[in-house]
């Protein structure tokens, strides 16, 4: 289970996230309030430091769900000085201007990477999602993250057959029918669930403390 970790909380909730069972926490650099690459090193030093998890680096992109525009420039500003502190790094496979130099970066930094899609409105088809896998698969990606919004069952179930494809995908349905992805799908192959401490950053996201009380359910 990964806690986000928002520029908000940063700074109180890593003993929560431990202590709520977390494996890993995920950094959102664009939430934090200043975006001073010396402000964020110091931050992400001592969330490593406090928690002694792995970390996610990530600097989402406004289409993407992220808190702000960032121009890209500075996205792979940050993302080129902050990588050191991480563990994995979370890039956008539609941030096509820099997906590149991200990736090239974290193979040399010796980092896991991480390539994401989202779709905030719907699920689609299986070809766009064969499609996205292969081409991050291709372009070096250790991990595919896809993250859909779940308007039926139906859904649920073609989100549910991805994980025959690779087993290093992240899958995860968005918006209340797509809740149970995040309990269920990590038990047939989803590499990595997320949950929020405090707020939610995502539609259906569930709070880390619930998802640890569902995994326990099942003996997990």
């Amino acid at each position: 289970m990964a806690a986000v970790i928002t520029g908000s909380t940063a700074s109180t909730v890593v003993e929560k996230a431990v202590s709520q069972g977390a494996d890993l926490l995920e950094a959102r650099i664009d939430t934090f309030r200043s975006l001073d690459p010396a402000s964020l090193a110091v931050a992400l030093k001592e969330l490593k430091r406090s928690s002694r998890l792995p970390l996610i680096l990530t600097v989402r992109s406004k289409k993407e769900g992220g808190a702000r525009d960032i121009p890209d420039e500075k996205r792979l500003e940050l993302f080129n000085s902050l990588m050191k502190f991480a563990d994995y790094v979370d890039i956008e496979a539609s941030s096509s201007g820099i997906l590149k130099n991200v990736l090239k970066s974290a193979t040399k930094e010796r980092k896991k990477s991480i390539v994401s899609y989202h779709n905030f409105k719907s699920t689609p088809g299986d070809k766009k999602f064969k499609e996205i896998i292969e081409s991050a698969l291709s372009s070096g990606a250790d991990i595919v993250k896809l993250a859909t919004y779940v308007n039926s069952f139906e859904d649920l179930r073609r989100l549910s057959r991805l994980l025959s494809l690779s087993d290093r995908l992240i899958i995860i349905g968005m918006g209340p029918l797509g809740a149970a992805s995040r309990v269920f799908f990590p038990m047939i192959g989803s590499l990595i669930t997320y949950g929020s401490i405090t707020g939610k950053t995502a539609p259906g996201q569930l709070k880390l403390k619930d998802l640890k009380k569902e995994f326990s359910r099942f003996g997990i």
